[in-house]
């Protein structure tokens, strides 16, 4: 299953009307994610934090730039830093990546 298909299947969207948005937050994602991680790969055990991280961005359109919002009583924050929840990971990832003599391509 592809990245696209998991965060569709995620987010209950069975048509193919929203694919060319999913394109472009994929490739945002992916480049923000290989910008933060100093990496130019992205290793398949890590796909995940891609699919989570393209949910988040799809939900908070029409809200960029938006730290919090309060509807009706209901508020809802947002992180500034997609990835900041997965930096231990991340980190911990590539530099075992790196401990164990692998060189990322």
């Amino acid at each position: 299953m592809t990245i696209i298909e998991q965060v569709k299947t995620l987010l209950g969207i069975s048509d193919d009307l929203q694919d060319e948005l999913l394109e472009v937050i994929q490739e945002l994602t992916e480049s923000h994610f290989k910008a933060y991680s100093k990496q130019d790969i992205i290793p398949k055990n890590l796909a995940y934090i891609i699919v989570e991280v393209m949910i988040k961005r799809f939900n908070r359109i029409g809200s960029e730039g938006m730290t919090s919002q309060n509807v009706e009583g209901l508020s809802v924050g947002f992180a500034l830093d997609d990835f900041l929840e997965y930096d231990r990971i991340i980190k911990q990832h590539f530099s075992s990546d790196f401990q164990a003599g692998f060189k990322m391509l």
